[in-house]
This record gives structure tokens, C-alpha cells and sequence, in this order.
């Protein structure tokens, strides 16, 4: 008795699957699966996640397994040996479909040449040690262009003086 709530959940969702796929007489079953039970503590409620093998038709799954929860709760209440038989709620599980994006998301990030904020943008961007040495340059010319009108100021006013 150490992990009943798992077991119930296993027996769950095994006895689901057997009815869902051999009982129900559907094409939308054929390629239908439970992904995750989760049963409430007082085994009121069950969620089902429900998938399929083609991603497009998985809501129809859970809308047409919802439509037919009567009939399939009173199966399992029949395979089941406890108390309450839980009233099921179907869900559609698209965790695949995120997974395979985020797959293919790695895959790209793996395989595709990395990119750098030059890439980004272009030809006119500057690393921080770059653009601090372009400061300083300019601060460089600034002082020197300063020192030069100085200059050219004293020598004016030195050739006024002679001039004088």
C-alpha cells in the first residue's frame, strides 16, 4: 500500500486505453493514446490527457471522447475495484507537438552557424573596446585641434604686437 494512488492511476489509464481503442468502434480512436491520468485525492474526478498520432485531429479526439465519457465510465467502473468510479474529463495533450518544436528549435540552434551581433547589426557595429578607442581619438584630436587655435591665437597676437 505504499503507492496507491499510482497504481490506481496505472490501472486507470491501462483500462482506459484497452476500452478507448478496442471498445469504441471509431477510426479517431484507432491511433488514440493516454498520455497522463491524474485522479483527484477523494477519487471524484479524473483527468485524461489524450493524444493522437496525427496532431491535427487531437481536439476532435478529446471532444468525441468527452461526448462518449458516459459509456466509457461505465466500462472502466466495470474493469475497476474500488469505490467510486471517477467521472473522467478528457483533455487534448499537445506536450508532443510543444516537444517536437522545441527539438526542432535545438536542432536549429545546434546546427546553424552561430550568430554574433555583427550579424545582427551589420557592418557599422562596434565591440565596447572599439567604440572606446574611437573616444579617445577623438578626445586626442579635440586637444590637439584646442592646442593648435592656442597656438594660432598667440601668434596672432604676438604679430599684432610687432605690427604695432
Amino acid at each position: 500500500m505504499a503507492d496507491k494512488k499510482g497504481r490506481v492511476h496505472a490501472i486507470i489509464q491501462k483500462n482506459l486505453s484497452e476500452i478507448i481503442i478496442h471498445q469504441l468502434k471509431d477510426p479517431i480512436t484507432e491511433f488514440a493514446s493516454i498520455t497522463h491520468v491524474d485522479v483527484t485525492s477523494d477519487y471524484s474526478y479524473c483527468n485524461v490527457y489524450v493524444s493522437h498520432l496525427d496532431s491535427t485531429r487531437i481536439d476532435e479526439l478529446a471532444q468525441y471522447l468527452n461526448k462518449r465519457k458516459g459509456f466509457i465510465r461505465t466500462r472502466l467502473a466495470a474493469t475497476l475495484d474500488i469505490f467510486k468510479t471517477p467521472d473522467l474529463i478528457f483533455h487534448a495533450d499537445k506536450g508532443y507537438d510543444k516537444m517536437a518544436e522545441m527539438d526542432a528549435l535545438i536542432d536549429n540552434a545546434i546546427h546553424k552557424k552561430p550568430k554574433t551581433l555583427k550579424d545582427v547589426y551589420g557592418k557599422n557595429y562596434k565591440t565596447p573596446e572599439q567604440k572606446e578607442a574611437e573616444k579617445q581619438r577623438r578626445a586626442e584630436r579635440k586637444a590637439l585641434k584646442e592646442a593648435q587655435e592656442k597656438k594660432a591665437k598667440k601668434t596672432t597676437r604676438t604679430s599684432k604686437k610687432k605690427q604695432a
